[in-house]
């Protein structure tokens, strides 16, 4: 099947569940990460296009510096945790000082 390729955002869209984009934001979290790995060496690095298939759609962006990668990343996991919290809800538990004893 070829399809043409896509943008990060029509990708998470084309996710149907909660869970499915949580998956989906790990799976891009870990190859950005790879890709800073891979670049360590070579401060002078510039990547012109990132390319990420997962089976269905071959998702491509552009980044300009390593930091621009680094700030995506920053921001995937805050849409991770965005979306773990509607997922399973938030809670908190409140307790007073006699029970830190």
């Amino acid at each position: 099947m070829s399809s043409s390729p896509c943008t990060i955002s029509i990708w998470l869209e084309s996710k149907t569940d909660l869970a499915e984009r949580v998956a989906a934001i790990e799976l891009l979290i870990d190859k950005m990460i790879s890709k800073i790995g891979e670049s360590l060496d070579d401060k002078n690095v510039t990547i012109e296009r990132y390319w990420l298939r997962d089976g269905q759609m071959d998702i491509q962006t552009t980044y300009r510096t390593l930091d621009d990668i680094y700030k995506s990343v920053t921001t995937l996991e805050r849409m991770k945790q965005m979306y773990l919290n509607r997922l399973n809800g938030r809670s908190f538990v409140l307790r007073d000082a006699r029970g830190l004893i």
